[in-house]
C-alpha cells in the first residue's frame, strides 16, 4: 500500500517552503514536491565571478537567448525553466518561473514590505473590486512572526500605509541617495523617501546564519545564505525536524479527488524519465506560485468538478492582478561629480530607497484609484550603468567616468493593478508542454486605470528629479509588458462567499476541504506593495490553522 503522508506540498518556493517548515515544526509528516534539482547555494552557482570569465560576458549565449526570461544570464540560469518546454499562449506576457529547490527566492529582490490595514480593505474606500475576508489584525502577528524568522532591514518610519516590521539595521544611505531624500521631504513633505526593506541580515548572530558580506550580487544566488532564500533559511529546518520528504523533478499535472470529494492524491511526471507517479496526502497544500498552482487545479478537472479542482464558483483563474511597472528614470546628481566613493552597488538588494505611495490617500483622484511606490537607489554598480551616456574612450573615458561615480540615482514605479474578471488565465485547449500537460492560456492586459497611474507615475518621477535639479541621462515611459513585475496574484482568490470566491479566509477550498492554496493566488488585491513578506505571513497561517483542524481529526 502507498504511504499516505499528513500533507503534500507543491511548490518549494517562499509559500511551500514556509507552509512546508511550519507542518514539519508541529510534528507532521510532508512530503515536498518540486519541479526542479536541488543545488547546493554554497558551490553550484558562480556568485563572483567577473563577466570576462564567460565567454559572452555573462549574457546567455546567443543560441539560448529562446530558452531564457529576461532576468536570466550566465550567473543564475541553471534555476530558471527552458522557455521552450515550458511555453504558454495568448496575450502579451511576461512570465517568470524557476525551476530548482527554494523557487523564486533563490533570486528574488529581497524587498519586504507589509500590507498595511488600508489594503485589505481597499474597496471600502474606493468601491473597486472587494474587501479581504481578513483584516490586518488577523495576519500582523504572522508578519512579526516571520521578520523574526527570516530577518529583514529596515527604519521604523511610523507611516500609517507602511506599517514597521521588526527590523534588523538598516544599509545606511548614499550620498546620492541622502542629497535627494533631503530635496524631496524639504519640497513634498508628503513624499517620503525612506530606507529599503530587505529580507537580508545585516547584524552578525542572527539565527547563526553569516550578516552580509556586501558583495553586491544577490541576484546570482546568495551563497551564505545572508538574503532569504526557502532553501537557505526555511528548508534546513524543516529537514532538522526529520519529518521532511524532498522529492526533486517532479513535474505536478493534477490533484485527483476520490468519490467523497476530498483531495486524494498528486499526480506528477518525472522531469528526467518521463514516468507518471502518484502520491498521497492527508491534506494538499498548493504553493507552486499563483500561475502554477491555478495551471494544476484548472487541470485537474473530473467529472465531479468539471470546471477544475475546487471551482464550482467558476472564479479560478479569474481576477489576476499584480503591479504595472510604469516607467523609470536615471540621472545624474551635479554637485556630487568629483566625488569617487562607488557607494551604492555591492549591497543587498531592496536596500536604496523606498518611496511610499503617497496617491488617494488623503484625497481622491479623478483619472485612477489606488496607487503606486518607486524602488530606487543612488551610487554606481561594479559597472556603472550611466557610463554609456558619457562620451569618450581609453583611460581618458574610465577617470572621466569614475567623476559620476556617487552622482547617479534611478528609481522605477510598481503600481497596484485592481482585479478585474477579465484579466484572466486559462488552459490552452490544444497546446502542451514537453511532458504532455496542457499549457496555460493568458486574456491579461492592462486597463484604463493603470494606464492612467502610469501617466501619472512618469510625470512624478519626472518632476521629483527636475526640483531635485538632477541631469535626466535616461527616461522610460511606457509600461512594460504584464507578468513583468515577477509580483502575480489573485486567480484563486479568498472570501467568505463560496459562489464568488475560491478559498476561504484561512486558505482552505470552499469545495474541497481538505485542499489548500498557501501562495499568492490566494490575494483578494495586490496593493503597490511587494508580496513575498504577505506570502510566506498567509503560508504561515496556513500552517497553523492546518495543523489545528489535524489536531481535531478533521483530516482523518
Amino acid at each position: 500500500m502507498s504511504k499516505v503522508y499528513d500533507a503534500v506540498v507543491v511548490g518549494s518556493g517562499a509559500a511551500g517552503g514556509m507552509a512546508a517548515t511550519e507542518l514539519c515544526l508541529k510534528g507532521l509528516k510532508v512530503l515536498m514536491l518540486e519541479r526542479g534539482p536541488r543545488f547546493n547555494i554554497a558551490t553550484d552557482f558562480h556568485h563572483h565571478w567577473k563577466p570576462y570569465r564567460f565567454p559572452f560576458r555573462g549574457q546567455i549565449r546567443p543560441s539560448e537567448r529562446a530558452m531564457y526570461n529576461y532576468t536570466a544570464n550566465e550567473w543564475n540560469k541553471k534555476h530558471f525553466v527552458n522557455e521552450l518546454e515550458n511555453p504558454y499562449t495568448g496575450k502579451k506576457f511576461v512570465w517568470v518561473r524557476a525551476q530548482a529547490v527554494g523557487g523564486k527566492t533563490l533570486h528574488w529582490g529581497l524587498v519586504s514590505l507589509r500590507f498595511s490595514p488600508r489594503d485589505f480593505k481597499a474597496a471600502s474606500y474606493d468601491g473597486a473590486g472587494e474587501d479581504w475576508p481578513i483584516s490586518y489584525a488577523d495576519v500582523e502577528p504572522y508578519y512579526n512572526r516571520v521578520e523574526d524568522l527570516i530577518g529583514v532591514c529596515g527604519y521604523a518610519d511610523h507611516l500609517e500605509n507602511n506599517p514597521d516590521s521588526h527590523f534588523l539595521p538598516p544599509v545606511p544611505f548614499t550620498c546620492a541617495e541622502a542629497v535627494f531624500k533631503d530635496v524631496m521631504e524639504r519640497r513634498f513633505p508628503e513624499w517620503h523617501v525612506i530606507h529599503g526593506r530587505s529580507a537580508t541580515v545585516t547584524k552578525a548572530g542572527f539565527h547563526g546564519r553569516a550578516p552580509c558580506h556586501y558583495c553586491g550580487h544577490c541576484g546570482r544566488v546568495c551563497n551564505v545564505a545572508a538574503s532569504f532564500s526557502s532553501v537557505g533559511v526555511l528548508l534546513p529546518i524543516a529537514h532538522k525536524t526529520g519529518n521532511l520528504t524532498l522529492r526533486t523533478n517532479a513535474v505536478v499535472w493534477k490533484v485527483l479527488a476520490d468519490r467523497e470529494g476530498r483531495a486524494r492524491s498528486v499526480l506528477f511526471i518525472d522531469r528526467i524519465s518521463r514516468e507518471v507517479e502518484e502520491v498521497f496526502g492527508k491534506v494538499i497544500v498548493m504553493g507552486a506560485g499563483t500561475l502554477d498552482t491555478t495551471r494544476i487545479l484548472l487541470n485537474s478537472k473530473s467529472d465531479d468538478f468539471p470546471n477544475g479542482l475546487a471551482n464550482s464558483s467558476g472564479v479560478l483563474g479569474k481576477y489576476f492582478s499584480e503591479q504595472i511597472m510604469a516607467g523609470d528614470i536615471t540621472g545624474l546628481i551635479p554637485k556630487l561629480k568629483g566625488n569617487t566613493n562607488r557607494g551604492g552597488g555591492a549591497r543587498p538588494e531592496g536596500t536604496g530607497f523606498y518611496i511610499p505611495r503617497f496617491r488617494n490617500l488623503k484625497e481622491k483622484r479623478r483619472d485612477f484609484v489606488r496607487g503606486y511606490g518607486f524602488e530606487g537607489g543612488g551610487g554606481s554598480a561594479e559597472f556603472p550603468g550611466f557610463a554609456v551616456k558619457i562620451p569618450g574612450f581609453g583611460a581618458h573615458f574610465k577617470e572621466e567616468v569614475k567623476q559620476y561615480y556617487a552622482t547617479a540615482i534611478s528609481i522605477g514605479s510598481f503600481g497596484e493593478v485592481v482585479p478585474r474578471a477579465e484579466n484572466h488565465v486559462e488552459i490552452d485547449p490544444v497546446i502542451c508542454d514537453a511532458w504532455g500537460i496542457p499549457v496555460l492560456k493568458f486574456e491579461v492586459e492592462w486597463g484604463p486605470n493603470e494606464l492612467a497611474m502610469a501617466r501619472d507615475a512618469n510625470d512624478t518621477q519626472r518632476e521629483m528629479f527636475k526640483q531635485a535639479g538632477i541631469e535626466i541621462i535616461n527616461e522610460r515611459t511606457t509600461p512594460l509588458a504584464p507578468g513583468w513585475s515577477i509580483h502575480s496574484a489573485g486567480t484563486a482568490r479568498m472570501g467568505n462567499n463560496p459562489r464568488s470566491s475560491v478559498i476561504s479566509k484561512f486558505n482552505q477550498a470552499h469545495d474541497v476541504k481538505n485542499l489548500f492554496v498557501a501562495d499568492a493566488a490566494c490575494f483578494v488585491s495586490s496593493s503597490e506593495k511587494n508580496p513575498t513578506l504577505t506570502i510566506l505571513a498567509l503560508a504561515m497561517r496556513t500552517a497553523d490553522y492546518i495543523a489545528e483542524q489535524m489536531r481535531t481529526g478533521a483530516f482523518g
